[in-house]
């Protein structure tokens, strides 16, 4: 582990009212593979979702329809056998209270897609919904229609070889039955890779962003209330390049022009501004008409909320494999980092830490993380140290950095949208602001921890934190770093 530079610090230890020194990293990102230690040498390379299933305040994971229960931190045990979820229950699953009742639930998207009602101890009921006959790599879940109960988007994909694509659908949840509301346009028949939900214009409405394969323009579904979604990626600039120079067609023979093999795009504040950014996580073969993975910047309501690319500043190193990217504060200091990764033998997952002003630096080699050929990557303080652990390539990679200060909050939403879904808090650290948002799929098929986490770096004193609830309520409060904290709606 290379260490740049050491402070030392006078901080508050979390749950007590006592100094106690400790050193700070101030550049290091260093990962520990602890699979075999923690009982999952065996999980898989599927996939996987984080959330807290049985309410202990460790969250579980879920992975190639596999359910395994975090014994506090330390151990992880395969629970499936009696969960009631009828094997095969593959692809990707999405984790929300979807029926209201203070319990999470699981909707797996494979075989046309199921969901499982949790009723507690880490057992589940399949529910009726409806049934498709589209190949989906990815769902996220969301309110669209401000009722409370959260409804699913699909990402759906195709079948190559016979030449068959899929329009996405939104299946609208009528108090805990899901029933198709929406499908996408014949224009809009695309190759959906993942899709993720964000208010990024702030006025109340969740939209959506989706990920298009086959160098298709990528949506930005704008809600418009009422069942209204508009695609404006073009408008704000997060569509892609739109090469006109190199023009292909749909399967319904409509034409589109070149952009990127987008894989899995996420929302997050980069540059802490309060509005949330895009990373758009662009495969590429070589020819350069084919967009590179891009950094675009939300330029908020003085801007009209357009994306501006601030790729040729963030200097992404080129693979040609990347696929699904993954963002947290690893080190803790402030800044959202990225980990990306890829899909070929011969690339490597880079880990890109966050330098500021849009500057990223890859910090792969000194990391620890060896990931090739995955689509796995997922978030979670699994042992709750206060720092943000890793489920990728089939490993358990544990964050072992030297640790910056740190808080956690878990959100107790109004019901029926328990999981709070769409809530966001900005925390306010004298006049230094961060922001999250609670997400249910994360754009590739993966979901992190519903906690929120913010670093906080050499920051100790009282924190204001503003919690923004799905209905546009706000409360108030403050806390102290190095905590878990939990608010209720």
């Amino acid at each position: 582990m290379r260490i740049l530079k050491l402070l030392p610090i006078m901080l508050l230890v979390a749950g007590h009212g006592i100094l106690a020194e400790k050193v700070i990293v101030e550049s290091g990102i260093i990962f520990k593979d602890v699979s075999a230690e923690y009982g999952l040498k065996n999980v898989g390379n599927q996939k996987a979702t984080w959330a807290d299933l049985n309410g202990d305040g460790y969250p579980d994971l879920v992975t190639d329809g596999q359910i395994w229960k975090n014994q506090s931190g330390k151990r992880f045990t395969n629970v499936t056998a009696d969960s009631g979820i009828k094997p095969p229950r593959g692809g990707s699953s999405v984790v929300a209270d979807f029926n209201g009742d203070g319990i999470l639930d699981i909707y797996f998207t494979g075989k046309g897609g199921m969901l499982c009602l949790g009723k507690g101890n880490f057992k589940f009921i399949e529910s009726n919904t409806f049934k498709h006959d589209s190949v989906t790599m990815a769902a996220c879940a969301v309110d669209l229609d401000n009722d409370g109960y959260v409804d699913l988007y699909i990402a759906n994909y195709e079948i190559w070889k016979k030449k068959i694509g899929f329009r996405d659908l939104i299946l609208r949840n009528d108090k805990g039955k899901m029933v198709k509301q929406w499908e996408a346009p014949d224009e809009k028949l695309m190759r959906g890779r993942g899709a993720t939900a964000c208010d990024f214009n702030n006025d109340g409405k969740m939209d959506i962003y989706v990920s298009n394969y086959r160098l298709m323009p990528n949506f930005l579904w704008v809600n418009n209330g009422n069942w209204e979604l508009v695609d404006e990626a073009r408008k704000l600039g997060c569509a892609g390049s739109e090469n006109k120079k190199v023009v292909f067609k749909n399967y319904l023979g409509i034409k589109y022009y070149s952009s990127g093999h987008t894989i899995g795009s996420l929302w997050a504040d980069f540059d802490n501004d309060t509005y949330f950014d895009l990373f758009v996580g662009n495969f590429s073969h070589p020819p350069k008409f084919q967009d590179r993975p891009q950094l675009l910047r939300n330029s908020g309501p003085s801007g009209n909320y357009r994306f501006t690319d601030k790729s040729s500043i963030a200097k992404i190193p080129w693979q040609e494999s990347y696929g699904t990217p993954a963002a947290g504060d690893f080190d803790n200091d402030g800044l959202i980092d990225v980990f990306f990764n890829t899909c070929y033998s011969k690339d490597n997952g880079r880990l890109l830490r966050n330098l500021g002003n849009w500057k990223f630096k890859d910090i792969t080699a000194s990391s620890g993380v060896l990931s090739r050929v995955s689509y796995q990557n997922a978030l979670a303080d699994f042992d709750n140290d206060g720092r943000l652990d890793m489920i990728n390539n089939g490993r358990l990679y544990r964050n072992v950095s030297a640790n910056n200060n740190w808080i956690t909050i878990n959100l107790r939403g109004k019901a029926p949208n328990t999981s709070a879904i769409g809530a966001k808090v900005i925390l306010d650290c004298n006049g230094k602001k961060q922001i999250r948002q609670v997400e249910a799929g994360t754009g590739s098929g993966n979901q992190n921890d519903l906690r929120l986490h913010f670093g906080l770096g050499t920051f100790n004193n009282s924190i204001n934190i503003k919690i923004i609830w799905p209905d546009g309520k706000v409360d108030e409060k403050l806390a102290l770093p190095n905590s878990h904290q939990s608010y209720q709606y």
